[in-house]
């Protein structure tokens, strides 16, 4: 018993020693006195060039830092090279290493991964940024993966995420659902896509919207399974997205929309090869679904006015009995294929004007 009491005297004796004499000057008399070391595992402050690492709750560097921070909180005043782990990191100056954690900030350049919800690099950066929310505010040479991810200059790497913006030049990937880019060098795949300018490559997506170098188009078709046909066509002449509204009033389910893709390869100066694929989708009454491939041959009258004339496959298939579908407007072959749906092979014709 005299043994454990003399064990649990010293262990006591330990821990006041720790928390009452925390604070040690730094060796040289010409030191000022501002910097000290102050270490006690809970909160911990060090002077400008001490290279120790800090393991605590509160990690404080009063200057440069070269080494590791761990605990809950961690900042560093000015550069910092090493690896921060903590729930909250923040460099006030230049950072060469990895930050961890759940809010990670860098003030200036940022060599380095940033992995936790919010990473944000305020001036250049390179390296990868891993979290929900990212943002570099200066050129970046890195990748972007998370859910909203923003680059406030000129970007070389890639953006995958649900929404990624990059505000200048964007010679990189954006992958996401929203992508937005102001020159953009890279290629966008996405459900929207966004781009003041296309230098080079090109956006690939449900909708895709460049505001110069972008095509933008109105035609006014006949096909074989309607005879006035409408439809808005948006992105790029190599890659486009068209919208359509059709009509036949011969038809019981008269009406139909649809969306779908195309593509303008100029094959000499006039004549271009123009092939569309397009999804219909008839909403009133039975439900009835249309998917057409047509091979278009273009012929421009001017710059603005194009001629297309095109063979054309049609699928058509619904919930019921293939006799009880729309008719076709015309036919060249219709066949039934078993209770599956009719397979059709007609021509579409239509006049274009491009703006």
């Amino acid at each position: 018993m005299i043994k454990f009491d003399t064990m649990k005297t010293q262990i006591l004796a330990f821990i006041l020693l720790i928390t009452s004499f925390t604070i040690a000057f730094a060796q040289e008399e010409s030191t000022p006195k501002k910097d000290f070391v102050f270490y006690s595992f809970i909160v911990n402050s060090i002077p400008d060039g001490c290279n120790i690492p800090m393991i605590g709750f509160v990690n404080m560097a009063n200057g440069n830092h070269k080494s590791a921070d761990i605990g809950f909180i961690n900042y560093v005043k000015k550069d910092f090279t090493g690896a921060q782990v903590s729930f909250i990191n923040t460099v006030g100056g230049n950072c060469n290493g990895a930050q961890i954690g759940f809010i990670n900030t860098v003030a200036k350049n940022n060599h380095g991964p940033q992995v936790g919800f919010i990473n944000t690099t305020m001036k250049e950066f390179s390296g990868a940024q891993i979290g929900f929310v990212n943002t570099t505010f200066k050129k970046a040479t890195n990748i972007q993966v998370g859910f909203v991810n923003t680059c406030a200059d000129s970007l070389k790497g890639a953006q995958i995420g649900f929404v990624n913006t990059s505000l200048k030049k964007t010679n990189a990937p954006q992958v996401g659902f929203i992508n937005t880019a102001t020159r953009l060098k890279g290629f966008q795949l996405g459900f929207i896509n966004l781009a003041d300018t296309i230098e080079s490559g090109f956006p690939i997506g449900f909708l895709s919207i460049v505001k110069k170098g972008g095509y933008h188009a109105i035609e006014l078709s006949v096909s074989e399974m309607y005879p006035f046909n409408l439809s808005y066509k948006i992105g790029i002449s190599k890659l486009y997205t068209s919208f359509v509204f059709s009509y036949n009033p011969a038809n019981e389910k008269h009406v139909a929309f649809g969306a779908g893709l195309g593509s303008l390869l100029p094959i000499g100066k006039k004549i271009s090869f123009n092939p569309e694929f397009l999804s219909q989708t008839l909403f009133f009454d039975d439900f009835e679904q249309i998917s057409s491939f047509t091979a278009n041959i273009g012929y421009s009258l001017n710059s603005h006015l194009t001629l297309f004339a095109g063979p054309s496959v049609v699928w058509q298939y619904g919930l019921h009995d293939p006799e009880d579908l729309n008719k076709p407007f015309f036919a060249f072959v219709k066949e039934q294929l078993s209770n599956k749906g009719n397979l059709i092979s007609g021509a579409r014709f239509s006049v274009r004007y491009k703006f």
